[in-house]
């Protein structure tokens, strides 16, 4: 845990109450304005075309109003995870992070069509939370998954043999830790499992092999790939033609308005 980017704590809070019925709009953007650093990247994020906003927004209140508290949070998580990104133009974390908001922006979509599900976005945005953890805890990380990806071999099986542990249940662990709804952690822990205990779990896996198939960073998928044992959802998302022009220009409109 040591070794992760320091996170912000007014997000972490915020992630942890976004999902109450009960939170109001005005503790929420009393959090936000606490941290003048997410405060601005929230205002450029709300003000950015991706979310579709005619007017300008002037106000963490005013954007909430705007989008909604649950909209909200998903651009107070992306803001925080690029406050905090180390290494920014590696290509380990340039992959990274286009991986997480691409899989972020699939189960939105899905979710808006099918699901349902407020924490959609989050949820898949936070799923490779484990990868960064352990590319910061190991310089060796890199050569293991690039070897992993040459070979064929199994990503996960390497990790397990290299730290006793695999991304994917390392995620469910941090989370844990920052007190994020259990919901969102037994997802994220469960992107990679061949049975997925819950439909937000569903979500994440088919945004996270759906963003792997469409050339988003790499997370482990390449062997479902490779057999082509796509999910149903990964297979209407790839026939879906104006989503999938429109993804790209999604992710670098996410990315130019944080920069």
């Amino acid at each position: 845990m040591g070794r992760l980017p320091a996170f912000s704590p007014i997000a972490l809070r915020l992630m942890g109450i976004i999902f109450d019925e009960d939170v109001s709009f005005k503790e929420v953007a009393r959090l936000i304005s606490l941290d003048p650093a997410i405060s601005g990247q929230v205002l450029k994020l709300a003000n950015s075309g991706f979310y579709g906003r005619r007017s300008s927004v002037h106000s963490i209140l005013h954007a909430i109003a705007l989008v909604g508290i649950k909209t909200l949070s998903g651009i107070v998580v992306t803001a925080a995870i690029w406050k905090a990104l180390p290494r920014r133009g590696s290509p380990f974390m340039t992959d990274w992070w286009r991986h997480s908001v691409a899989s972020a922006l699939i189960s939105a979509h899905e979710a808006k069509q099918n699901l349902n599900l407020d924490s959609a976005y989050t949820a898949s945005l936070l799923h490779g939370i484990g990868q960064l953890a352990l590319a910061q805890y190991a310089e060796d990380y890199n050569a293991g998954f690039l070897a992993a990806y040459s070979s064929g071999s199994d990503l996960l099986e390497f990790e397990r043999e290299a730290f006793g542990t695999d991304h994917a249940e390392l995620a469910g662990r941090i989370l844990e830790h920052w007190k994020i709804p259990k919901v969102i952690q037994e997802a994220v822990a469960s992107h990679h499992a061949a049975d997925c205990p819950s439909r937000l779990g569903t979500a994440v896996q088919t945004s996270c092999i759906a963003a792997e198939y469409m050339g988003f960073g790499k997370c482990g998928c390449h062997g479902v790939i490779a057999a082509g044992k796509l999910p149903p959802g990964v297979v209407t998302l790839i026939e879906t033609k104006d989503f999938l022009e429109g993804l790209a220009q999604q992710v670098n409109g996410i990315e130019c308005s944080l920069i």
